[in-house]
C-alpha cells in the first residue's frame, strides 16, 4: 500500500474540516466542525500547519493528524483513519515517522488525549512510547437558567490570561491552559473580587474553560460558590472532557453532573 503524506499547508480550513469529519466517521465520538469552528478551535490550541498531515492513497483520503505546538512541546490534537483503513496496522506506520520529524524539528515533549474505552488507540500510543498521565472528565450544568442576583462582573479577558499563565506553567491539560483562550470567542467574569471564570461561546452552548481564584483566597469556598452561580446563570453550561478527574468533588458539590465519557491524557518524551 503506497501512502503519500502531505502537509496541511496545502489545504484550507474548509478542506481540513471536511477531511477530519470523514476520518472520524463511525468513531464513538464523531467530529463535525464548520470551517470557522475548525479554524477557531485549533487556532486557539496552536495548530502547526507545517507539522499537521493528511495521508492519501492515490486520490483517496486515508488519515489526518492535527498537530498543535507551543515551544518544544507538541500535541496530537486529533488523529483518525478512514473506516476502510482501520484494523490493518497502518497507524503506527503513519505516526512513527510523523513523531520522528517533530523530534528533528526540536519537539521534546509530545501529548495527546484518547477516549478511555478506545483500547486499540491506547495500545497504539503505548507501543509508540506514550504513558498515561491522568484521567480527564467533563461536567454538565443545568439545562435551564435561574433568575437571581447578578453577582458576576465582566472583566478584561486578557487580565485573567496574564495573571494565570505564569502560575499555571503548563500544568493543566492543553485545552484548559489559559494560553488556549487567547484567540477563542470568550468572556471572563469576576466573582466577589477574587475569583474568575472564562466562558467560551465557540460552540452552540457555553463552555466553561478556566477558573481562577487568587492564591490568598483559596480554600475558602470561592471556586465552589462561583461554579454554583455559573451553574444557574448559564443554561447548558458544560466543560470540555479535559478536566482532571481530581476536580470531580468540586464540580459535583456545585451541582454539576459528570459526563459518561472519559479521556486519558498521555505523554511521551521524544
Amino acid at each position: 500500500m503506497n501512502l503519500t503524506p502531505l502537509s496541511a499547508l496545502h489545504y484550507s480550513s474548509e478542506q481540513l474540516a471536511c477531511f477530519l469529519g470523514a476520518c472520524f466517521e463511525g468513531y464513538s465520538v464523531p467530529v463535525s466542525l464548520t470551517p470557522e469552528r475548525f479554524a477557531l478551535r485549533f487556532g486557539a490550541e496552536g495548530i502547526s500547519l507545517t507539522d499537521s498531515c493528511v495521508w492519501w492513497e492515490g486520490e483517496t483520503l486515508v488519515a489526518i493528524a492535527i498537530i498543535t505546538r507551543r515551544a518544544d512541546t507538541a500535541r496530537l490534537a486529533a488523529y483518525a483513519l478512514r473506516p476502510a483503513y482501520r484494523g490493518k496496522g497502518i497507524s503506527k506506520r503513519l505516526l512513527a515517522p510523523l513523531f520522528e520529524r517533530l523530534r528533528e524539528k526540536g519537539v521534546r515533549q509530545l501529548r495527546l488525549e484518547v477516549i478511555a474505552d478506545n483500547s486499540a488507540g491506547i495500545g497504539l500510543y503505548r507501543a509508540l512510547g506514550f504513558e498515561q498521565h491522568r484521567v480527564l472528565r467533563g461536567y454538565q450544568g443545568a439545562t435551564s437558567s435561574a433568575s437571581g442576583e447578578n453577582v458576576l462582573r465582566d472583566v478584561n479577558p486578557l487580565e485573567l490570561v496574564w495573571r494565570a499563565a505564569g502560575e499555571v506553567k503548563d500544568t493543566l491539560p492543553w485545552q484548559l491552559d489559559p494560553l488556549s483562550l487567547l484567540t477563542l470567542p470568550f468572556q471572563v467574569y469576576e466573582y466577589r473580587k477574587h475569583a474568575y471564570a472564562a466562558v467560551s461561546t465557540l460552540m452552540d452552548t457555553p463552555s466553561l474553560r478556566f477558573i481562577y481564584v487568587e492564591p490568598e483566597y483559596r480554600g475558602n469556598g470561592f471556586a465552589r460558590e462561583m461554579l454554583t452561580v455559573f451553574h444557574h446563570r448559564f443554561a447548558g453550561l458544560s466543560t470540555p472532557v479535559a478536566v482532571p478527574e481530581s476536580f470531580t468533588p468540586l464540580f459535583t458539590q456545585a451541582g454539576y453532573s459528570m459526563m459518561d465519557i472519559r479521556q486519558l491524557e498521555m505523554g511521551a518524551v521524544l
